[in-house]
């Protein structure tokens, strides 16, 4: 499975959906880790590192996120990821406009690709053609985010409300797909979400779908790499703090794996 379509189960869920309120400029600065049970066999063990910092003001956001595998995971798919994505809030949402991927290669070169969402065409350097069966429409690329973008609206998100119940497409330059995400359920916070600020939870469960820009050998099934239900957790860092993913948990073909916030950090921007 290629990084970005793993992003989709990790990154992907984490969306929000607008907020009806301007949230004050603050800096989000979080910390994940990813967990394996290899075929259900094992017991759990870090496979993943993510860490991302969000700056979230009123007309501007600003959010950077790095990825790492480790052990079993890097036998099978080696990620070194940097990515970057900033532009306009508008309507109390921030809006696609820039994404800068960078991905860590075995040589240890790396290879970038950068994303400009302009009035009628997303324009990619280096350039993309177009991929897969069927391949995305100009139109389907613009009405899409990439998944940096959709990880920055859940900090503008007014209540537990605006989280779950909502359907997002992700473009990341090749492939398009969607996540969609069912109604939400109050879940409370964890000893360990209590400990790290988490006053409330919600918890839903998103599907994941394959829109455009996949190529599958003849007989292979689509979403090869997620075998289950996707289950998220959302969570409000203090009272009328902003909300944040906290995990999402499914079963792929590696095994049941997971992703969980270890640290939260929230100061003013």
């Amino acid at each position: 499975m290629r990084f970005r379509t793993a992003l989709s189960a990790a990154a992907a869920a984490l969306v929000a959906a607008p907020a009806t309120a301007q949230p004050p400029a603050r800096t989000l600065e979080m910390n994940y880790s990813g967990l394996l049970n290899a075929l259900h066999l094992t017991g759990e063990v870090k496979v993943l590192a993510l860490h991302m910092v969000e700056q979230a003001g009123a007309s501007h956001f600003d959010t950077r996120a790095e990825m790492q595998s480790y052990g079993i995971l890097r036998a099978f798919k080696r990620i070194d990821i940097k990515t970057a994505a900033d532009g306009p809030v508008q309507a109390g949402l921030p809006q696609q406009h820039t994404f800068d991927f960078l991905e860590g290669k075995k040589d240890g070169s790396w290879k970038r690709t950068l994303l400009v969402w302009e009035p009628t065409q997303v324009v990619s350097q280096p350039p993309h053609h177009p991929f897969g069966d069927p391949p995305p429409t100009q139109a389907q690329e613009l009405a899409a985010s990439d998944p940096l973008t959709q990880m920055s609206r859940i900090a503008y998100a007014a209540s537990s409300g605006m989280i779950c119940g909502h359907s997002w497409r992700f473009f990341d330059g090749v492939q398009l797909y969607e996540v969609q995400l069912g109604p939400g359920a109050a879940a409370p916070p964890t000893a360990h979400e209590k400990a790290i600020g988490v006053a409330e939870a919600v918890r839903c469960d998103a599907h994941y779908a394959e829109v455009a820009g996949f190529k599958h050998k003849k007989g292979e099934p689509k979403d090869t790499g997620i075998k289950s239900v996707i289950t998220v957790r959302f969570g409000r860092i203090g009272a009328g703090g902003p909300w944040i993913g906290l995990a999402m948990k499914a079963d792929t073909a590696l095994g049941y794996a997971k992703i969980e916030l270890d640290s939260v950090r929230l100061s003013p921007a």
